[in-house]
């Protein structure tokens, strides 16, 4: 939306659903589970440069439930402040106020977060703090090795090897976490979770400056759904899904000013 050597500012629109075919019901509950489940998200960021740092906020809002915007107990809300002091070269510390409403641990309570960024040349990027931890690494010209960790169940790690320009093979794992709000819960606090282990092999082509495609495949692990409040409440209303394999398609578009 605006991009000047002092300010830039930019916008995003997301939208998925999972379509679930299954005649499981929640266990303790004894309800239907749900046929579809949606994540809708609209939001924004600002950054602008001071005299020495760069500071910002962020918003998002959106609803994750198998009745998106139903109320507003199903309606989403993240806020950032964030801000970025350089030190030396190009090593800098971060600074954040965060508010989430879906975070995996303390839902609703605004917490700080302080962090280090530390990059000592091109090969070598490391980010550290709390609650976080981000690592990027370029052993060779074609070989790229990254690596991220948010508290308490999120972790990504990724091995790519570039051969050519317009090409790149890669490894992937990841342990990822969703949440939804089903319209008729309960307890108005409680969220639909999901865990999943992935770990996957696959190529991407870059058609053109904008436009690239994924294809991978891999092995799905340690999936389950559950109702609660909290990861300890994880054998309520508990669906497990038993491992197996999956095939990803993904094309991807970018459009810049």
């Amino acid at each position: 939306l605006l991009q000047s050597s002092g300010e830039d500012a930019d916008a995003y629109f997301s939208s998925r659903t999972q379509d679930v075919r299954t005649a499981a019901v929640l266990p303790d509950t004894r309800e239907s589970f749900p046929e579809n489940l949606w994540d809708v998200r609209l939001g924004g960021q600002y950054r602008r440069k001071f005299d020495g740092w760069t500071g910002g906020a962020a918003l998002g809002l959106g609803s994750a439930s198998d009745q998106p915007f139903a109320s507003w107990a199903e309606t989403l809300l993240d806020v950032n402040l964030f801000a970025r002091v350089p030190t030396d070269g190009r090593n800098a510390w971060l600074f954040f106020l965060n508010y989430s409403k879906t975070r995996e641990f303390l839902p609703n309570v605004p917490l700080p977060g302080v962090g280090f960024w530390y990059e000592p040349s091109d090969r070598v990027r490391l980010v550290a703090g709390i609650p976080f931890v981000f690592l990027h690494l370029r052993p060779g010209k074609e070989l790229t090795f990254s690596f991220s960790y948010f508290f308490v169940r999120s972790v990504r790690a990724r091995l790519t090897y570039s051969p050519f320009g317009f090409l790149r093979v890669f490894a992937h794992f990841e342990w990822k976490n969703e949440s939804y709000y089903r319209a008729d819960r309960q307890d108005d606090k409680e969220r639909l979770f999901y865990y999943e282990k992935q770990t996957s092999l696959g190529i991407q082509a870059f058609l053109n400056r904008n436009l690239s495609l994924d294809l991978s495949a891999g092995y799905a692990l340690d999936r389950f759904y559950f109702e609660g409040r909290k990861y300890e409440d994880r054998d309520h209303n508990r669906v497990s899904i038993g491992n197996g394999p999956f095939v990803m398609l993904r094309l991807g578009a970018r459009l810049k000013r």
